[in-house]
């Protein structure tokens, strides 16, 4: 897997990459994958880039309720599950954030990594304060013989369709969009974790919150019940500590 840092010559070279954040890994971001998949066929290299964070937690003010819909290890495990050769995370900064249109395509895409296609949902945005949409995309890339597809949104198939799902405790909707079990990756609150138990901890800070109430999980493919708090505290809830836990359905 590639991250941030590139070295000369890199495998990426001629390759096909997918843009996006990739948040949730939803079966839109699938269908882009599977088309970067195709455009490359078996003889160009595949990749995603995703930044990190998410640009929203960077520009975010202070009391931001939590958003993502998974974190950043969750998204490389998601990558590394569907066979994705390689995955470029550049750190979102406030350099990355100040890029204009113009120096992304030429520093990044071109200089950096030297792909010949990029693959983009029809809604994408890039460049400082999101000024370059797909028209401006395409005159770009253009410039540097780099091929552009388009990928039409799919109705229902978004991290947007999906948070709001779950914030509504609607896990049934929320899977449908993503195609799979919702995800979520734990920690530790030391101060009320309990040994050898999953009372006590917490979804990751990152991670949305669905509404407070009991919850059907599979844990190490074992389902309980467990009581999740409004702010993702695990409650009543006993057995081994994975990192990961599937929410399966609000019980009623």
């Amino acid at each position: 897997m590639v991250s941030a840092a590139l070295p000369e010559g890199s495998r990426l070279r001629d390759g096909v990459i997918a843009l996006g954040n990739f948040d949730g890994f939803h079966r839109g971001h699938r269908l882009l994958i599977g088309t970067a998949r195709r455009i490359a066929a078996t003889r160009r290299p595949v990749a995603i880039m995703s930044v990190e964070p998410h640009p929203r937690q960077f520009f975010a003010t202070p009391g931001t309720a939590p958003f993502r819909l998974a974190t950043a290890a969750q998204k490389l495990r998601a990558a590394q599950g569907i066979g994705l050769g390689y995955l470029f995370q550049p750190a979102f900064d406030a350099e990355f954030a100040g890029l204009s249109p113009e120096a992304f395509i030429e520093t990044v895409l071109h200089a950096r990594l030297g792909v010949s296609h990029v693959v983009v949902g029809a809604d994408f945005r890039f460049g400082a304060k999101r000024a370059g949409d797909c028209r401006l995309l395409a005159d770009l890339c253009l410039r540097h013989d780099i091929g552009v597809t388009l990928v039409p949104l799919q109705g229902g198939f978004s991290s947007s369709a999906v948070r709001a799902a779950l914030r509504a405790g609607d896990l049934e909707a929320a899977c449908a969009s993503l195609g799979r079990t919702w995800q979520v990756e734990l920690v530790a609150r030391p101060e009320v974790t309990q040994p050898g138990s999953l009372q006590g901890w917490a979804l990751a800070p990152e991670l949305i919150r669905p509404p407070a109430g009991r919850y059907l999980i599979r844990a190490e493919g074992k389902e309980s019940v467990i009581d999740l708090t409004a702010e993702g505290c695990l409650m009543g809830a006993s057995g081994p500590v994975p990192r990961w836990i599937e929410i399966l359905a609000r019980c009623r």
